[in-house]
């Protein structure tokens, strides 16, 4: 009796741990989604800027997008060690269709 009392409780403590770690992903997931967002404005903003010669604007704007792609990068294996499948190519369709929602509400 004792025995299935103590398995019981552990697997009340690993469930809950579970649960937490869920949580966090989720966060994670929303982060990661959001940087996608920014990486695409500042990509469209670089071009804008090269295509009416505003060279050390668009320079400026190259180095940040490589920042953004770098952080999008470590946060997908982050979210992969977690478990996601496929961080990045969620985060980037679900930045899509949030667009297409909020196009289509106009």
């Amino acid at each position: 009796m004792k025995k299935i009392a103590i398995l019981f409780f552990l697997g009340i403590i690993f469930s809950t741990g579970a649960m937490a770690q869920k949580s966090d992903v989720k966060k994670d997931e929303t982060v990661l989604k959001n940087s996608v967002k920014d990486k695409k404005e500042d990509k469209h903003e670089a071009g804008n800027d090269l295509a009416h010669l505003r060279i050390k604007s668009a320079a400026k704007e190259r180095r940040e997008i490589r920042r953004h792609k770098k952080s999008i990068r470590r946060q997908g294996e982050h979210l992969e060690d977690h478990g996601v499948k496929h961080p990045v190519t969620k985060a980037k369709h679900q930045a899509k269709a949030e667009k297409e929602m909020k196009k289509g509400k106009e």
